[in-house]
Order: structure tokens, then sequence, then C-alpha cells
């Protein structure tokens, strides 16, 4: 399938590089740009959740179209043999498309029915009967329903902007875009309206733009970074601030920030894969130029700092530097999606956590998981300890899951929350830990807080 190919289109190419990748059984080769100097570009503006919608849209072009196939973990085969989709063809329907690119965003899981979740999201209905009059109420990212009612629609697609919708319309016809205008003419003018499954972006106290989507500490404890969508970065405490993508445009949102071992650099990591390296951090190749699977969703470094791992919602694991391939869950049939990774500094494996939290250990200790557990919220991230003897998982609203030798020291969970948790980091230095969430909210708990996003 076509997936999203990042590349920073505007900061200088300083290396590039030929990698062959030792991963899931794949070889590929790749290549591209490090970061090595601090940005004062005026902020430009910047991926909102609704953009990060489209861009999963987006990436799954020419995929199939296969009627019944598809979720919230990506295509499958809906076990129809139809013209476009033969036996065991992977692919997606309307409603499986809107349901997947929804997910990978937010974590709101749509219901299979056809039905629209309570309380889920703000309705747009149509103003006026004309394509460009409900053009003007939409937002890329915004999900558009046809041919019924919300809760009973005969079509959906994903609002790209522009007047153009990413869809699944019919046997033969690959996931594609399509105007307002000709999805009018398919459906007789019966456009149902949308719905708004995101928040519009403000800018947090910090000067990050929401949603914040990664934390990473200091090796002494002594200090954060925070970075959101757009690349955007600030620093707490005596953290550095090494250098941001912030005014840059991007073709995919970033997923996740991770400091060096010496804490003197720090590296972002793009849904593509796309590495963007700052301060002493080390550009040892990425996924920036390939072929993707599933978007990747979180990496960790080794010990030594010459090396990482990154990780993709399918589980696939793809090797860098001095970093050993230990396994993957790629190919393999998940519950849910991989949402995080972390780094045995003991052993040298690493673990993956799903949003259910279903734990999957390479050459690491496993030590327990809630995957056979219920949960309120899908988890969203890991850390672990640095003797490799415990970890802790958090769920979007804040809960934390402590296992091995990681100790509970409190969460957010049972309190109301302004934005979701979206990611943790522990300090090294006194054992606790810090939660940050997509408005840049910091919850601390036997950790120094160090200010807020």
């Amino acid at each position: 399938m076509n997936v999203l190919r990042s590349r920073l289109r505007t900061l200088q190419v300083v290396g590039v590089g030929l990698l062959l990748l030792a991963s899931a059984g794949l070889s590929v080769v790749t290549g591209v740009q490090r970061v090595v100097a601090a940005t004062t570009a005026t902020r430009a503006t910047a991926p909102t959740v609704g953009d990060e919608i489209v861009a999963f849209a987006a990436a799954e072009a020419g995929t199939p179209y296969c009627d019944g196939g598809g979720g919230i973990n990506g295509p499958t085969n809906g076990g129809v043999v139809e013209q476009g989709c033969g036996p065991g063809v992977p692919g997606f329907d309307c409603m499986s498309l809107v349901q997947y690119a929804v997910y990978q965003a937010t974590g709101i899981a749509l219901p299979g029915d056809g039905s629209q979740p309570a309380g889920v999201g703000t309705v747009i209905p149509p103003s006026g009967s004309t394509p460009a009059q409900w053009a003007s109420d939409l937002l890329p990212g915004d999900a558009t329903y046809w041919g019924g009612t919300l809760d009973g629609y005969s079509h959906s697609g994903i609002y790209a902007g522009n007047g153009e919708v990413w869809d699944a319309i019919g046997v033969n016809q690959p996931v594609q875009e399509h105007s307002l205008a000709y999805l009018s003419s398919q459906y007789g003018g019966d456009y149902d309206g949308a719905v708004r499954y995101w928040t519009p972006s403000t800018v947090t106290s910090g000067g990050l733009v929401t949603p914040v989507v990664g934390m990473a500490s200091m090796p002494n404890g002594h200090g954060y970074w925070l970075t959101d969508a757009a690349g955007g970065v600030s620093a707490h405490g005596t953290a550095g601030n090494y250098g941001s993508l912030a005014g840059h445009a991007l073709n995919a949102p970033i997923a996740h920030i991770v400091s060096t071992s010496d804490g003197l650099g720090y590296w972002l990591v793009a849904a593509d894969g796309g590495i963007f390296a700052f301060g002493d951090a080390p550009f040892l190749g990425s996924m920036g130029a390939s072929h993707l699977n599933a978007p990747v969703v979180d990496m960790a470094p080794t010990p030594s700092g010459h090396g990482y791992w990154l990780v993709a919602s399918d589980g696939g694991i793809f090797s860098f530097g001095d970093a050993i391939f230990h396994g993957s869950m790629g190919g393999q049939r998940l519950n849910r999606p991989v949402v995080g990774l972390s780094a045995d500094g003991v052993t040298g494996g690493y673990w993956l956590v799903a949003s259910d939290g279903g734990i999957f250990a390479f050459d690491a200790p496993f030590l327990g998981s809630t995957g056979s557990i219920r949960l309120n919220q899908p988890v969203n991230g890991m850390t672990a300890l640095a003797d490799g003897q415990g970890y802790w998982f958090v769920a979007s609203d804040g809960g934390v899951f402590n296992e091995g030798s990681a100790s509970f020291l409190g969460s957010m969970g049972g309190t109301t929350l302004n934005a979701p948790v979206v990611g943790m980091a522990a300090d090294p230095a006194t054992g606790g830990y810090w939660l940050v969430a997509s408005d840049g909210g910091i919850f601390s708990f036997d950790a120094p807080f160090l200010g807020a996003g």
C-alpha cells in the first residue's frame, strides 16, 4: 500500500546515507537528513489532530476497496471476493477507512455498525444545499457522511480540505480523493453532515501548538522536553533547547521525542519514520523515504546512544546503528495497535505496548500486562526503569499501570482532565514519573514539576 513519505522540505540536508535495514525480514534502502542547528523561524501553521486524521487516510491511497474489510488496525480482507479484492487481499470499505484514520490519530474507536458513539465529537449539520456551502463549515479531518443519517449512512469519508474527501467508495475503486461535488452527484445531494472527532489547535503556555504528542526526560531527572505534532520543542528545568522543526513544513506529524544518554540532545520521530536529530544526537538512518505498512508511533535509543529502534502501530520494528533487531510483531494479528516502545538497558532488548495494555517482550523480561483486562481508555505510552526490572504504561485518562519493581506513585485516573494524556517519562533520580497531556499539561508523581508545555 502507499504510505506517508515524510521529508523535511526546507532544512539543509547534511547527510544522506544508505542503510540496509534488519527488520522483520525487510531489506530497504533509506536515507534522510540530519538537523544540526536551532531554528528561530516564525511559527507556521501547525498540523492539527484533523491534519493527522487526513494524513492517515491519505497514507492508504491506492489500497483496494474490500467490502467488510479493514478496521482500526488497518486494512484486512473482508472475506468477500470481488473485482479489485481477491482472496486474502487487504483493503478498506468506506466505514473502516474512517474508523482507521480517526482511531490512529485520536484513539477513538468508532462503532462498526454505522452508528455514532454517544457524547463523542461535534456534529456539523449541512448548511445550505451546495458543496461550496458544506465546505465552508468543514475542517480537514472531519468525517463526512452521505445517503441517510449520521446513524444510518450509505457512505463516509475524511474531509481533506479544498472541497476534497478521502474515501473508499466502491468495488474496484481503491482509496482515493473525490470532490464534495462528485459525492453529491453520486448520492443525489443527500449529504448527512459531518462529525469532528477532535478539537482545533490552540497555543499552550509554553508556546507549543496542540496537540502535544510526546515527552522525554533528562537522564539526571533535572529537566524534560515536550514536543508537538508540528515538531515544536519546549525545554523545562535544566534541559537545553537544541532546536526544533517549528516553522518548517512536514509531510507527516511528529510522533515522539527521545533524549540522548547524556541529555545533551534529542531525536524527533515522525509518523512516516523520518528522524530529526538535534544537539549531540547522531543521525543513524530513518524510514522517511520507505514504504511502511503502518505509521511509526515511537522510538527508543540503545544504552550506548549509538543506535535506536522505531516501532510502527502494527508492531514492526526498524533497527539503526548498533540497535540489534530482536524480533517484532510485524505480520502478526494484533488485538489492538502497538502504541509504545521502551528499551531494556540491561539486556539490550525491548518491550512493545499495545493500546489495550498488552506487552510484547523481545530479549527483555515479561513482567505483566493488562492485555486481558477491560480498560476505561486506551493505553498510549510506556516507560521503563533503568535497571530493566519494571515498567509503567499510561492510558489517555491518566490511569497508570505498573509492572515488576516499578512503583505505583499515583495517577490521574478518575479525574476530569481538560485534555487526554498522551505519554509519560520516568525520573531516574527520584524513581517517580511525569504524565503529559495533549494540551501540554504536566502531572508529576514523586518527580519535580518543572513547568507545563
